[in-house]
């Protein structure tokens, strides 16, 4: 999870204007690392380049990638995209819905 500074698709970006050799590229790696994009819920774009003009960009550029293990052992996972405020990046809120437990240890004392 994180800024992974790429987009997986033309849609993550507000305007058209794509590097596609880059894109293809980032795909190929996620693949090739066995990979999948969890999706999210909220706004569609993680990021903005706040300039406060007609050039106003906006990209999803932070998503949260897995394995199938992550995917197996976490598979109610529910990804949020949350607002964007203070920096140019939204914060993503990553929950797992996971019944896991810490096993409780036993104090020991020793002198």
């Amino acid at each position: 999870m994180g800024d992974l500074n790429n987009i997986m698709l033309p849609c993550d970006k507000s305007i058209p204007r794509v590097n596609t050799s880059r894109m293809h590229c980032f795909n190929h790696f996620v693949k090739r690392c066995g990979l999948v994009d969890l999706g999210f819920n909220g706004p569609a774009y993680t990021w903005c380049n706040k300039r406060f003009t007609s050039k106003l960009v906006f990209e999803r550029l932070d998503r949260c990638l897995a394995n199938a293990g992550w995917c197996d052992r976490f598979p109610n996972t529910n990804v949020y995209n949350l607002p964007i405020l203070l920096s140019d990046h939204a914060p993503i809120l990553t929950i797992t819905d996971s019944n896991f437990q810490r096993p409780r240890l036993k104090f020991k004392f020793e002198n």
